[in-house]
């Protein structure tokens, strides 16, 4: 005989088994943990886990339910009780049933009745004008500016609000928050959250700043940062004398979990003024530029720095390289590029350089001329113009090359003086292994059969060999995504093309390395190219490249001639890898 039994402690005299299921709250917000539990009690031998149901609108925490057992002796006869606890999560507002859940009793089917669930929206309560209809504690996301230009620093704040009488314990940032149209930098804030007391439409809360973050816009237009999700350990407080001294204090035996989310929010976000100057840096803040050269004076073959400066707050990673003008005579190696970044005082602030290489390779007065560049200043509304003054140095000849050049080389062969006297060869037979054709004939045959053996022998290595195979077709491959990304850039994909030049690095790294062929991280390749003990110059290019291809995937705003320098550069620092790798 099977018993359906729901919402009580309620059970037949008659009956030997009870089955009952309860909810620890049937009116609950969303994010609100809630404790189904299933007793079982009776006389019974065999009891099994009870059956879950699919639970829609609600998240089951675990299948494993924490469990408890009891004994009773009632009239000489003894009575068992099982309990299963578990933990579930709401998602969506709404009135909703919990579907019932069957229990297996020495063979027998028991079901609860179902459980009707009235499940609100908390961030909706929030606006709430019924004070009574506020929930205790939700979750906002607040910025700096919902109308920015493209490029823009906003700050974004996370936002606790709680009401007097809980207790914050900790919380717990859910991880893969994505704010898409954006590129994000988490901010520095030093010491635990502050609470304040604070007034929301008449009902005093306590406000705390969990989070910050700088966002940066990626492109025009109306933009949704994403909601922002954390798990926060509560508890109703002890004392409610002093409204600050509870935050983050310790665990007690009410607290309880609760997932909060705020609500996305639209940034409309304005584009740049037109500039046609080519001096644009793409850099939009406030922001001091400057160069500099290493020296004034140098030897024909030697290297001179010309280093560029950004200094300033905004959006440093995301700045491009000027291009300078140089005379004829110098040639220009391997760019570097360097970002410092601050992260603290509720800003991205810092510095990027720029470090050209360049090579004199005939003595003069060389000159680069004055350089106009330009960044987008949101606080003056208008773009702020910056003059680096002229460069000039002057190349002697090297020393050393022009003593190299008056001593080539001597060969000790005398005149030949006198009268020339003349040998009869004599008309003897000559030996037949005296002869050349003779050696020919009798090598060649075992050099083909080495090259045929050889060539064989590579051939099943490359088929059976996969480590090798990788390695020895690393060159080409990279070779091939390098003139790919070439291809797609000037078809204007200069997002995609940096892909290609991404994968080109990664790919040439993994395949001569044996390293797996995905699911690493930048820092990885650079890391296993310290660990092959590769020249700090040349891992210094590929973490300078690989930053860089990660940086354009948020602002692929750029040109395809800058496209062209990195992959010239990225082909340089391969060329050498092959040789040490």
């Amino acid at each position: 005989m099977v018993f359906i039994l729901l919402g009580s402690a309620f059970s037949w005299a008659q009956s030997t088994v009870s089955v009952e299921a309860s909810l620890s709250q049937t009116t609950v917000y969303t994010g609100e943990r809630i404790n189904l539990s299933i007793e079982i009690s009776g006389s019974f031998n065999n009891v099994s886990r009870p059956e879950l149901p699919e639970f829609e609108n609600f998240r089951l925490l675990s299948n494993n339910p924490s469990t408890s057992r009891s004994y009773r002796y009632i009239n000489g006869q003894s009575t068992v009780s099982y309990t299963y606890s578990y933990y579930l999560i709401a998602q969506k507002k709404g009135k909703f049933q919990l579907p019932a859940v069957n229990v297996s009793i020495d063979g027998e089917t028991y079901s609860t009745n179902p459980i009707a669930v009235n499940i609100i929206d908390r961030n909706e309560s929030a606006k709430s004008q019924d004070s009574s209809e506020r929930p205790d504690i939700f979750l906002q996301l607040e910025v700096s500016d919902k109308q920015p230009v493209a490029g823009q620093q906003i700050i974004t704040d996370v936002i606790l609000y709680f009401r007097d009488g809980l207790e914050v314990n900790s919380y717990q940032p859910v991880p893969g928050w994505k704010a898409e149209g954006f590129w994000k930098e988490e901010l520095e804030n030093s010491g635990r959250p502050r609470a304040e007391s604070t007034v929301l439409d008449g009902v005093r809360y306590r406000k705390a700043r969990l989070l910050q973050f700088s966002l940066f816009p990626t492109k025009a237009g109306k933009l949704e940062i994403s909601p922002y999700e954390i798990v926060v350990a509560v508890r109703s407080a002890r004392s409610g004398n002093d409204p600050f001294s509870s935050f983050f204090s310790g665990f007690g035996s009410n607290q309880r979990e609760v997932e909060l989310s705020s609500d996305p929010i639209t940034v409309d976000v304005q584009p740049l003024s037109q500039n046609d100057d080519a001096s644009y840096l793409g850099a939009v803040g406030d922001f001091d530029i400057s160069r500099s050269i290493s020296t004034k004076n140098a030897l024909v073959g030697e290297s001179i720095e010309i280093e560029t400066r950004v200094r300033g707050s905004g959006n440093i990673p995301l700045i491009s390289k000027p291009n300078y003008d140089l005379p004829d005579g110098l040639e220009i190696y391997e760019p570097q590029e360097n970002t410092r970044l601050n992260r603290k005082n509720s800003t991205i602030s810092g510095s990027k350089s720029f470090t050209d290489v360049i090579i004199a390779r005939s003595p003069g007065r060389y000159t680069i001329p004055a350089k106009t560049v330009s960044y987008y200043n949101p606080s003056r509304d208008r773009y702020v113009t910056t003059t680096l003054e002229a460069l000039s140095f002057s190349i002697d000849e090297n020393p050393e090359a022009v003593a190299n050049a008056d001593s080539p080389g001597q060969f000790p062969v005398s005149p030949i003086t006198g009268l020339a006297s003349w040998v009869t060869v004599s008309s003897e037979p000559t030996a037949i292994w005296s002869m050349w054709w003779f050696w020919v004939g009798l090598v060649l045959p075992l050099i083909i059969a080495g090259i045929a053996y050889w060539r064989k022998s590579y051939a099943k290595k490359m088929q059976t060999d996969i480590a090798f195979a990788r390695s020895v077709k690393a060159p080409d491959k990279a070779q091939q995504r390098l003139q790919k990304a070439i291809e797609v850039s000037e078809q204007g994909d200069i997002k995609q093309a940096y892909n290609l030049l991404q994968k080109a690095i990664t790919g040439f790294i993994s395949d001569r390395l044996n390293m797996p062929e995905a699911g690493l991280a930048n820092q990885d390749y650079v890391e296993a190219l310290k660990g092959q003990g590769i020249e700090e110059n040349l891992v210094k290019n590929v973490r300078m490249l690989l930053d860089k291809c990660a940086s354009i995937s948020y602002a692929p705003d750029t040109t395809h001639e800058y496209l062209k320098s990195h992959v010239g550069l990225a082909e340089s620092t391969l060329e050498k890898l092959q040789k040490v790798l």
